[in-house]
Order: C-alpha cells, then sequence, then structure tokens
C-alpha cells in the first residue's frame, strides 16, 4: 500500500518536473526571439547627410579601423595642410567618436520601441494535507494594448532617431568649422610671429644704424636709447607671438586629437585669398531652412514630441492582459479497507456469515465522473483608468510638444538674422581685406621708406623713424587680422547656411 508520503512527493517530482519543461520552453522562444540592433544604415546616412551639408567625404565610421599613429605621423611628417587637418580631425577627433555612438542608442530605443512586452505565465501546485492528487492553477497571459502603442512607439523613436542622426552630422560640420578657423588661426599666427621677426630685424638695423650715427656724432645718446628701446620691445613681441603660434598649432592637435608634440608642425597652406562673392540674403536664408542640418533635427524633434502625445492618449489604459487559464482539481488518495471489520458489520447485519460487498472498478470511474476534475477557460486582466487617467502624462508630453515647435521657430528667426550678419561681416572683412592690402600696406612701406631716408640724411629725428616702423607694423599686422577676419566669416557663413558656398549655385537650381 503506498504511504501518503510516498504519494505527495511523487506529485512534487511530477509538478517539478513540469515546471522544468515550461522553463526550457520560455528559454528557446527567448533566444529565438533576440533582436539586433544594427544601426550601420543610420552611420551612413549620417555620413552621407554630413558630405551634403560640407562637401569633405572622409569622416569616422564606427565599422572601420582608426587611423593608425604611423600614419597620422605620416601625414604630420612632411608638412600639413588644410585639407589632411580636417581629414585627420574627422577621422580620429574621438569627441566625434562619442557623439556617434548616440546614433546606436537611438537605434536600440527604435528597435525597443517595437517589441512586445514578455508574456506573463503563472503556475501554482496545492497538495493536499491528507495526500492524494495535488491541485494545479496555471495561466498565461499577454498584453494586447500593445497592438496600439507598438506603432505609436515607433513613430516617436524613428523621429528621435532621425533627430539624432541630423544632430550629429551637424556637430561633425561644426567640428570642420572649428578645424578650419583653428588652421587658419595658426596660420595666421605664423604670420604674424614672421612679421614680428621682421621688425625685430628692422629695428635692430636702425639701431645699429643711430650707434653708427651717435658715435659719428651725428645722433644724441637719447636717440641711441630711444633706438634700443624699439629693439627690445620688438624682442618681446618675437617671443610672444612664438608662444601665440605654438599655442595655435596646440589648440589644431586638440581637435585632430594628437597627443604628440606639434610645435615643429610644418603647416604648408598660406593665407587664404578673398572670395569675390556677390550673395543675396534672402536667397540665403531659404537654403538654410532647406539645408541646415540642426533646424531639420529641431523639426525632427518636434515631430517626435508630437508622436509622443499620441502614444501617452491611447496609455489612458496601460494594460488589457488576456490569456487561457487552467485548474486541475485536487482529490483525495484511495484509502485502504478494513475487510475484517466490514465482514463482521455484513454478517450481523445479514444473521449469518457473509462477504462484504466490493465495488467494481467501473462503478468507481462512474462515481469520480460526476466530480469537475478540470476546469480551462480564457482570463482576462484590465487596470481599470478610475483614478489616473494619464491626464498629467498626455499634458506634459503636448507641453514638450509646444516647447520644441517655439525652439524650433526661435532658430528659425535666429537663423534669418544669423546669416545677414555673417553676409555682413564676411563682405566687411573681404573689402578691408582688399583695402590693406592694397593701400594700407604699401602706404606705410613707402612712408617707412621716406622717413628713413630723411633720418640718414638729418632731416628728421628718431621720433619720426620710430613712428613709420610702429605704423608698418601695425599695417601688416592688420592686414593679416582682416584676412583671417575674411576667411572666418565665409566659415562662419557656410555653417550659418548648412552649405558650402562653392555649392550654392547648384542648390539654388535645384527646386
Amino acid at each position: 500500500m503506498m504511504t501518503r508520503d510516498v504519494f505527495n512527493a511523487q506529485a512534487r517530482n511530477r509538478s517539478l518536473g513540469l515546471v522544468k519543461r515550461i522553463a526550457v520552453a520560455a528559454c528557446i522562444l527567448t533566444l529565438g526571439g533576440c533582436a539586433q540592433i544594427k544601426p550601420q544604415a543610420d552611420f551612413a546616412l549620417t555620413r552621407q547627410l554630413f558630405t551634403q551639408s560640407t562637401g569633405l567625404a572622409d569622416i569616422y565610421d564606427p565599422d572601420q579601423p582608426l587611423l593608425t599613429p604611423e600614419e597620422i605621423e605620416a601625414v604630420l611628417a612632411d608638412g600639413l595642410t588644410l585639407p589632411e587637418a580636417l581629414r585627420v580631425a574627422l577621422l580620429n577627433n574621438r569627441k566625434l567618436h562619442a557623439e556617434f555612438m548616440s546614433i546606436g542608442v537611438a537605434k536600440a530605443d527604435w528597435v525597443q520601441s517595437g517589441l512586445f512586452s514578455n508574456p506573463t505565465f503563472a503556475f501554482s501546485a496545492q497538495f493536499p494535507e491528507g495526500g492524494g492528487r495535488s491541485n494545479i492553477q496555471a495561466s498565461f497571459a499577454q498584453n494586447i494594448m500593445e497592438l496600439w502603442q507598438i506603432p505609436k512607439r515607433k513613430n516617436a523613436a524613428q523621429a528621435a532617431l532621425d533627430e539624432t542622426i541630423m544632430r550629429i552630422a551637424h556637430r561633425a560640420a561644426a567640428l570642420a568649422v572649428e578645424t578650419r578657423s583653428a588652421y587658419l588661426n595658426a596660420v595666421a599666427a605664423r604670420e604674424l610671429s614672421r612679421i614680428a621677426k621682421e621688425n625685430l630685424e628692422l629695428a635692430t638695423k636702425s639701431h645699429a644704424t643711430v650707434t653708427a650715427q651717435r658715435e659719428a656724432g651725428a645722433a644724441s645718446l637719447l636717440d641711441e636709447n630711444l633706438a634700443r628701446g624699439q629693439a627690445l620691445t620688438a624682442d618681446l613681441g618675437v617671443r610672444r607671438t612664438r608662444l601665440d603660434a605654438a599655442n595655435a598649432k596646440r589648440h589644431l592637435a586638440r581637435l585632430m586629437s594628437v597627443a604628440e608634440n606639434v610645435d615643429d608642425i610644418v603647416l604648408s597652406d598660406s593665407m587664404p585669398e578673398g572670395f569675390d562673392v556677390s550673395l543675396q540674403p534672402e536667397a540665403l536664408i531659404a537654403l538654410a531652412r532647406k539645408h541646415r542640418l540642426d533646424l531639420r533635427a529641431l523639426a525632427q524633434a518636434a515631430r517626435s514630441r508630437a508622436a509622443k502625445v499620441g502614444l501617452e492618449e491611447v496609455n489612458i489604459i496601460p494594460e488589457i492582459s488576456i490569456g487561457p487559464f487552467f485548474e486541475r482539481g485536487e482529490r483525495r488518495g484511495s484509502q485502504g479497507r478494513n475487510l475484517g471489520a466490514d465482514f463482521a458489520r455484513a454478517s450481523i447485519a445479514n444473521g449469518a456469515a457473509t462477504l462484504p460487498s466490493i465495488q467494481s472498478r467501473s462503478e468507481r470511474k462512474a462515481a469520480r465522473r460526476q466530480e469537475i476534475d478540470t476546469i480551462f477557460g480564457p482570463a482576462i486582466t484590465m487596470t481599470l483608468p478610475i483614478f489616473d487617467q494619464n491626464q498629467a502624462q498626455i499634458a506634459k508630453a503636448d507641453f514638450l510638444l509646444q516647447k520644441a515647435l517655439k525652439e524650433y521657430e526661435d532658430a528659425l528667426i535666429r537663423t534669418a538674422q544669423d546669416i545677414r550678419v555673417a553676409l555682413d561681416e564676411m563682405q566687411t572683412a573681404l573689402h578691408s581685406a582688399t583695402f590693406y592690402h592694397d593701400e594700407v600696406v604699401p602706404q606705410a612701406e613707402r612712408n617707412l621708406e621716406f622717413a628713413t631716408a630723411s633720418y640718414s640724411s638729418g632731416q628728421t629725428n628718431i621720433l619720426t623713424l620710430i613712428e613709420a616702423q610702429r605704423l608698418l607694423l601695425e599695417a601688416r599686422r592688420g592686414f593679416v587680422a582682416v584676412t583671417l577676419e575674411a576667411s572666418t566669416a565665409v566659415a562662419r557663413l557656410e555653417q550659418t547656411i548648412g552649405l558650402p558656398l562653392d555649392g550654392l549655385e547648384t542648390q539654388e537650381s535645384t527646386p
């Protein structure tokens, strides 16, 4: 006869076996439903938008190997041109590398937005105190509200992904502008250092001339001291401009993510020539509204906010889960009969020795069929929107949408004025550079020649010569400054428009 403990142990083993089979099945389903994150197409789109915005082809690709130290050293060894500096910065800048990872994050959010939540499985087994069959209950439920939520989630995630792509492409374009400006600043600092050295040579030569004249009795000690003071000031100017030139190269090296000493790097390019362009601000404003990546990113941000408003509106009822429910009732175990007692009771009742009655198997089965053995049917679980109807989140999403729209409108207005400012600055700087080149510097050179000749002949004093030298130095410095200002103004205008100036004619003809 099976004891109660043995029966309970067997029932527990059967239940544990069922749980194990369910766990294995769940693991198989989980492995089969793993979603993969592949942002390669989004990386390619970012690079394409960057190229359209800047006209540059080389930019960081997370799936390609980085520039090796040997490759960078080879670029720097024979002189660094502006295109080479741009290429190294766009391929090697570690901050830009980090920005690209945001695209992978946004892609992961997009994939997640299209996934159903995992179903819920519940299982329980209760064992009767007196032995017998255990009570088993099981249910399987899935939230069907996601049938309406997933399209909204995917729309919002796609808009956020598009915004991220455009934002990173715009930051890459900004890095190109910053690198171009840093290179031109380094070239300008080199030119100012060269001018300071020429000024030192000129001041030293003047000091030697005045010293010779004093020894000959044609100049005073005051004249010699003034000339020597001019030479000492010029020497300090050389030291200061050398430091400025070195720091300008170091700033360029930071943008290129180069850690080596760059003091000895030769910048191969010179200051660029001024652009002879005649542009209309209204046409540029129209192009900027169409092509600027940061404006397009703000527009995508507004679309993402609008999609999130719709998502919050369908979240009034966050969950409706349906699925099958199963229950098998417990049953007391069969009890052993006391045949001696049954024989005695039957014999006393009949007045003679009588065998006890025995219930047939069919009778026992018929009796059991009168019992309810299992229960199976659908089950539904629903969150009732009684107290929280998601009104706060809907209002929050709507306020964020209004905020995004206002930010976009503000950016459009600022862009229009920024283009007018940048265009005016560029044209003014170009005219100033031309004026310095054609008028101011030649006139200062002629003045110095005349002052030198006049001082040598005794017609003027040393102060006139020193002033002429100062004016020539200022003229040369001014020419370098306005040339740099014109070059950086062109780069700022290109960044403000969102297109290179070389491609404006093509873009204006595009419908």
